[in-house]
């Protein structure tokens, strides 16, 4: 008899442990997992074409000449815009952005604004306003025009652009 009291003993004792075990599995009950996600904001920008202009004019036989960059950009912010800096551009102490004998335009590959006439750039300027981001790639246009007449000296003259993508994120 003390026997079969102590296997009853060891029955219950087997049976409480199993117990919350046991509860834990009853259908409509079962155990979560909390996922949380962190994607950090990106924002790519690399000349495609044009990172090297070179404009051929003069006065009589060829007083303007174009050329382009093309701007590609990848980002996973909503939107973006490209703002771009210029430098000055002499030749000796004359100023060809200054003295308006140089000029851009771009095209929006998208919504975005882009500048839709030429314009004569001063220090900055958005060149894309607002273009809808979330993209692979998609690459803006930026076109140059020098135009020169009799009171452009000749020589050669130099000018860095540079470029920067601005995300919204």
């Amino acid at each position: 008899m003390r026997k079969r009291g102590m296997w009853l003993l060891l029955l219950v004792f087997a049976l409480s442990c199993c117990l919350p075990i046991v509860g834990l599995a009853k259908k409509g009950d079962g155990a979560g997992v909390k996922v949380r996600a962190r994607v950090g904001g990106q924002i790519l920008i690399e000349i495609q074409s044009g990172d090297e202009i070179s404009f051929e004019v003069d006065p009589v036989m060829n007083p303007e000449d174009t050329a382009l960059t093309e701007i590609l950009v990848r980002t996973n912010a909503a939107k973006y815009s490209i703002v771009a800096k210029f430098g000055e551009f002499l030749i000796g102490d004359y100023d060809l952005i200054k003295n308006e004998k140089f000029f851009i335009r771009s095209k929006a590959p998208g919504s975005g604004q882009g500048i839709d006439d030429w314009i004569v750039p001063k220090d900055e300027v958005v060149v894309l306003k607002g273009e809808d981001g979330r993209t692979p790639g998609e690459v803006t246009v930026v076109e140059y025009l020098l135009r020169v007449d009799f009171t452009v000296p000749s020589g050669e003259g130099k000018l860095e652009i540079i470029y920067t993508a601005v995300p919204e994120f």
